[in-house]
């Protein structure tokens, strides 16, 4: 099934009448992972923005065609609709960190989507697991690596099954990288 799929979409933000995309067509399938490459300015953000709902929930313009995630068209949505089924993690993640250690920030999330804390003390502990992290190991102190693995694990946690990655790489060493890919690609075979 298509975790994702847009047809023909075309976007302009509010102000602007040059189409930062046109005529977009594109899928994801479940269990896959799937990279978005391109130039500095040629709409990644912005594709990725109306994926996870922040256009035009939050940030407004000019949206036509269709944007399905899950199989259901987002458009119209509450931002929260889109949230349940969409993660996002940020090029940098010390911009989505906020709690001291690292069981708090993933019950954070948890905390938000209402889950029952026997269920978020599962989860912290399953995604801990697979991302490799201490859950009393305090946030700021992580490795930039482990905080791009804290993001993630946090997304992981709240049970979204489709993950949108900002750069994910830009920040990591080589080591840390090859590290947090493996951990992509397992999840992906996972489904």
């Amino acid at each position: 099934m298509k975790a994702i799929e847009l047809k023909n979409v075309r976007f302009s933000y509010s102000g602007f009448i040059d189409k930062v995309l046109a005529d977009v067509d594109f899928y994801a399938l479940y269990g896959e992972v799937a990279l978005l490459s391109g130039l500095s300015g040629e709409g990644k953000s912005t594709l990725l923005s109306i994926v996870s709902g922040i256009i035009p929930n939050i940030v407004k313009g000019e949206l036509t065609g269709e944007v399905l995630v899950d199989g259901k068209t987002i458009i119209g949505q509450k931002l929260a609709q889109t949230c349940r089924k969409v993660g996002v993690v940020l090029q940098n993640a010390d911009s989505q960190i906020i709690h001291k250690t690292v069981d708090d920030e993933i019950a954070f999330g948890c905390e938000n989507f209402a889950l029952a804390s026997d269920k978020i003390e599962e989860q912290i502990e399953r995604v801990c697991t697979i991302v490799e992290l201490d859950k009393t190991a305090g946030s700021r102190t992580l490795s930039g690596g482990q905080k791009q693995r804290l993001i993630t694990a946090s997304t992981l946690a709240t049970g979204q099954r489709i993950l949108i990655l900002d750069e994910p790489l830009a920040n990591l060493d080589t080591e840390s990288a090859n590290l947090f890919m493996d951990t992509l690609r397992q999840l992906a075979k996972a489904g």
